[in-house]
């Protein structure tokens, strides 16, 4: 691994904030293939609605940030808010395996790395409640899907990435962080209708530091498990489509039921998936 792809003082930004943001890390190539994976998924979609009767057209010709709106105008209750199995596409190879981000997430983790089973995309429509996330750690739901496990969720070694895949702002959903709020411990989570939620008397008095993490495409912001963190709501016209994604300290179990899969290894170098097409050809998990 060559120190000349990592950003200067990257570690000690993480370390003292819990997130770095990589401004025009991904390249237009790789946005593109990426935003073109999504259209695919989109438009398997919108024949099965039309077939269904649930939409009246597969409006085909319409925007990347309105069509998911068009097409379930008539049925928002079905519309899904994260697409996850179906991410297994040649064309987003390049976002999950990019070797200078392996490269970059082993200074933080070390050289045995797991892509997490838990890599998402998410198209949040305008002023809908349930893409709207509330104040949380990701190790909440760590602690809340595993309370069989005797561990702390804070020795659980994981490297949250995020990037959008249309300009996030403010307006339309980007998300917000609270710097330096990884060095908690893990605060309490409720349930909520959608989301779990950090109740407001613990979150009150740190959320006045919250800062808002806008980016644009090809922008990737990195960030630790037990960062505070929510994505706003929606108060545009259009979607703001995302991905999120977690890189893991393989050595380390995943404490689901799903794997994972290698993206890095020294120990087990057979077993890192090498290719798009050997991407594709796996499954969810």
């Amino acid at each position: 691994m060559s120190t000349e792809i990592i950003p200067e003082n990257l570690l000690d930004d993480f370390d003292t904030r819990g997130f770095v943001t990589l401004p025009n890390f991904f390249t237009a190539d790789i946005v593109a293939a990426a935003q073109a994976a999504i259209e695919t998924l989109v438009d398997e979609h919108a024949t099965k609605l039309v077939a269904a009767g649930k939409a009246n057209a597969t409006h085909a010709d319409a925007a990347f940030e309105t069509r998911w709106y068009q097409l379930h105008e008539h049925c928002l209750t079905e519309a899904a808010d994260y697409l996850r199995a179906e991410l297994h596409l040649e064309d987003l190879f390049g976002v999950f395996f990019h070797p200078r981000l392996l490269d970059i997430v082993e200074t933080v983790l070390g050289n045995e790395i797991r892509l997490y089973p838990n890599y998402t995309v998410r198209p949040k429509l305008p002023n809908h409640e349930p893409t709207a996330v509330l104040w949380h750690q990701d190790g909440g739901y760590t602690e809340h899907w595993h309370k069989a496990n005797n561990g702390d969720v804070a020795d659980i070694r994981m490297l949250n990435v995020w990037s959008p895949l249309v300009p996030a702002r403010v307006e339309n959903g980007c998300m917000e962080f609270i710097p330096g709020s990884h060095k908690l411990p893990l605060l309490p989570h409720e349930e909520r209708e959608f989301y779990l939620e950090i109740p407001p008397k613990h979150i009150e008095p740190l959320a006045k530091d919250a800062v808002a993490i806008e980016l644009d495409p090809g922008d990737v912001v990195l960030f630790h498990n037990m960062l505070c963190h929510r994505g706003l709501s929606n108060q545009a016209k259009t979607i703001r489509w995302s991905m999120d994604w977690r890189y893991q300290d393989a050595r380390q179990p995943t404490l689901r039921k799903e794997n994972g899969h290698l993206a890095k290894s020294l120990l087990h170098p057979n077993d890192v998936v090498q290719s798009a097409s050997e991407w594709a050809s796996l499954t969810f998990g």
